[in-house]
C-alpha cells in the first residue's frame, strides 16, 4: 500500500497529542504505510513506542532559549533542519502536531509541492501563548492544506482566521486496551490523570475532595501522573487534612488497570483541548466529572446523559458532582453505559479511518 506520511512532533513524551501521533503513526505503518516521524526532541524524553516499521528521525533543535533574539536564530535553524529532512523525505502528506510545532512545518514545507496538515490540539480560545505564536498562528494557518481539530469550539476559535473549507473536525483515537486487569484497590477512589500541572487545577480536585471526605469516609483520590507541582499538591493534601486519602500514584504505563478499578473519573482541567485520559475513562464505562472549560469533551459529554459538567475552578460544584456519584450506584451505572457508547468514534479502527480519508490518504 502507498500513501507515505511524515508526521512531524516535538517530541514523543507523555502527552495527548503525543498519543495521537503515535496512534496513528502505529496504524499507519501497520497497513504497509512509509511512516516517517520526525521529533525535534531525542529519544530519551519518548513515553511511547512506535512501531519498528516506521522511521524516527530526530533533527534536534528543542533547547531552550535565554532571549528572544536567541529564539528567532533557534528557529530559523529548526525550519531549516525540517526543511532539508522533509526535502529528502517520499513523504507527500507532511501531518504537524501543537500550534508551534505547526507554524514551523507550514514554514519549512513552503515551495515543497507537499500536502500540509496542521493538527491543532488544545483550545486556541482559552490556551495561553506568548504573543508571537497567537499571531504567527493567526497568519501561517491558512496557508496549510488542513488544519485539524479535535473540538468544535476550536474550529469555531479559528474561523476568524482559517477559511472554513480548510478546516475539519477528528476525533482522538483511542489506545487499543490491554487486557489486564483492574488493579488490586483497598475501597472504592476517585481517579485523575494527567501532568501535575496548574492547567490540570489539582488544587480544586483536593479541596473538592476535603469537602466530601466525612461524607465519604471509605473513599479515597488517587492521582495518575508526574510533573512540576507534585510537592505543592503533598503540601496541599497535608494542611486540607487528607493527606493519608490522596494518592499520587505517578505515571503509568497501563492507566486501564486503574480505569477498571476506579468508581469515578474526575478532570477538573482548567481549560483543555480534548483530553485522551477522559475518553479512554468513558470507553471503560467509568462515569466522569468534567469541567466546562473544556468545550473538547462537550461533544462526548453531555451533562446528566453521558457524565456531569461542572464549572472551571467551583470547588462546591464538582463536591457535589463527586459526592452524588459516590453515594448512588445506579447513576454511576447508568452514566457510564452511556459514556462508553458515546465515545464509540474514538475506537481506533473508525478514528484512523476517519483520519486517513480527511488526509486523502490511497
Amino acid at each position: 500500500m502507498t500513501g507515505a506520511v511524515a508526521i512531524v512532533i516535538e517530541s514523543l513524551g507523555g502527552g495527548g497529542a503525543q498519543h495521537v501521533a503515535t496512534t496513528l503513526a502505529n496504524a499507519w505503518a501497520a497497513q504497509g504505510r512509509q511512516i516517517n516521524v520526525i521529533t525535534f526532541r531525542d529519544r530519551d524524553s519518548d513515553a511511547f513506542a512506535l512501531d519498528p516499521r516506521v522511521c524516527r528521525v530526530v533533527i534536534g533543535g528543542a533547547a531552550d532559549s535565554p532571549n528572544p533574539a536567541a529564539a528567532m536564530a533557534a528557529n530559523l535553524r529548526r525550519i531549516l533542519r525540517l526543511r532539508s529532512t522533509l526535502r529528502q523525505s517520499d513523504a507527500q502528506t507532511v501531518l504537524s502536531f501543537v500550534c508551534s510545532t505547526n507554524v514551523l512545518t507550514v514554514l519549512a514545507s513552503w515551495g515543497l509541492r507537499r500536502r500540509v496538515v496542521v493538527s491543532e490540539r488544545n483550545d486556541p480560545a482559552r490556551q495561553p501563548l506568548p504573543i508571537m505564536w497567537k499571531l504567527m498562528r493567526h497568519l501561517f494557518y491558512r496557508h496549510a492544506d488542513l488544519v485539524i481539530a479535535n473540538s468544535r469550539a476550536a474550529i469555531d476559535a479559528m474561523s476568524r482566521y482559517v477559511p472554513a473549507a480548510h478546516m475539519t473536525w477528528l476525533p482522538n483515537p483511542l489506545r487499543t486496551a490491554p487486557g489486564s486487569d483492574g488493579v488490586r484497590y483497598d475501597g472504592p477512589f476517585f481517579l485523575a490523570v494527567g501532568r501535575l500541572t496548574g492547567q490540570k487545577a489539582y488544587d480544586v480536585l483536593i479541596a473538592a475532595f476535603a469537602e466530601i471526605g466525612k461524607l465519604l469516609p471509605g473513599w479515597r483520590l488517587v492521582i495518575l501522573g508526574d510533573g512540576p507541582l507534585r510537592d505543592d499538591l503533598t503540601r496541599l493534601s497535608a494542611a486540607l487534612g487528607v493527606s493519608e486519602r490522596v494518592q499520587f500514584a505517578g505515571h503509568v504505563g497501563d492507566p486501564f488497570a486503574w480505569y477498571r478499578a476506579a468508581k469515578v473519573f474526575v478532570h477538573a482541567a482548567r481549560y483543555e483541548g480534548l483530553p485522551n485520559a477522559v475518553l479512554e475513562a468513558m470507553s471503560e464505562a467509568l462515569p466522569v466529572v468534567v469541567t466546562d472549560g473544556q468545550p473538547g469533551l462537550r461533544d462526548f459529554v453531555r451533562d446528566g446523559e453521558s457524565g456531569i459538567v461542572v464549572g472551571v475552578d467551583s470547588v462546591p460544584a464538582l463536591a457535589d458532582a463527586m459526592k452524588r456519584l459516590a453515594k448512588d450506584e445506579g447513576l454511576r451505572r447508568r452514566l457510564g453505559d452511556a459514556a462508553r457508547d458515546a465515545v464509540a468514534p474514538c475506537r481506533t479502527d473508525r478514528a484512523v479511518a476517519a483520519w486517513s480519508a480527511a488526509l486523502a490518504l490511497p
